[in-house]
Parts: structure tokens; C-alpha cells; sequence
């Protein structure tokens, strides 16, 4: 597996935590308790994330 493949799979399971929440998202939305952007939001939250994670774990980032 190559430096770059395992990279973009950390970046994707520390997004995993925050995808959990998106049924409860749903089921609040759908109650009304939270406004319906907020579901339009977080994937743009996790993706913008995922690239941060991505890139911070690159060859350039050290401890």
C-alpha cells in the first residue's frame, strides 16, 4: 500500500466520529430543533477536514 493510500484512509477515519452524528442531524432536522442547513453543512465540514487531516500528515509535517 503506498504513503499516499494510507494517508487519504486516516484522513477518512478521523471524519468517522463527526459522520456518526449526521442521523442524529437528520432526526433534529426533521424535528425542527436544528435548522435544515446544518445537514448542508457538514459535508462540506467533513471534506474540508478530511483535506486538513490529509495534508497536515503529509511528508512536510512533523511533530
Amino acid at each position: 500500500m503506498s504513503h499516499r493510500r494510507t494517508r487519504i484512509r486516516l484522513a477518512l477515519i478521523a471524519t468517522f466520529p463527526t459522520v456518526l452524528t449526521v442521523p442524529v442531524l437528520v432526526l433534529l432536522a426533521a424535528y425542527g430543533a436544528v435548522p435544515g442547513e446544518v445537514l448542508q453543512a457538514v459535508p462540506v465540514a467533513l471534506a474540508v477536514y478530511a483535506v486538513v487531516h490529509f495534508m497536515r500528515s503529509g511528508p512536510a509535517y512533523r511533530d
